[in-house]
């Protein structure tokens, strides 16, 4: 749960441990796996609410504006979403959530879907600073 969404971060960042490591990717993909399950009446959100909180907690990013630097647009990102290994036959799939600890596997997930919750998560060429994640160490 988290990978793909998280791998596509980790390409939209090209492989940058600066801006995101792999925990960190995975992270903010099981929050927005979470998030995309509620949007998808598949879960509750507030089992997405207790996730990003529990994220937030032990101190992990959970959101894509927390990744330093400008992300690529909504669809950019869909387009690294394709490359997943999880893709067959141009068939997206994805490991959602009927709730926390009931992750099963979605084939077939519309990329239309996944295009407007990619923009609705995130505005095309965002820049933020995070003076808050400066701090945190970016080893391991």
């Amino acid at each position: 749960l988290g990978h793909t969404f998280g791998h596509a971060l980790e390409a939209a960042t090209q492989y940058d441990g600066s801006r995101l490591v792999h925990g960190e990717g995975v992270a903010i993909g099981m929050a927005l796996a979470h998030r995309f399950s509620a949007r998808l009446n598949l879960a509750s959100p507030d089992d997405a609410e207790r996730v990003e909180a529990h994220l937030r907690a032990v101190g992990l990013p959970w959101r894509m504006a927390e990744i330093p630097g400008e992300l690529p647009d909504a669809e950019a990102l869909l387009g690294f979403i394709t490359q997943d290994k999880k893709v067959s036959r141009g068939a997206l799939t994805f490991i959602l959530t009927r709730g926390i600890g009931q992750s099963f596997i979605a084939k077939d997930v519309p990329a239309s879907e996944v295009l407007s919750f990619l923009k609705a998560s995130h505005p095309a060429g965002l820049k933020l600073s995070h003076p808050e994640r400066s701090n945190r160490s970016r080893s391991g």
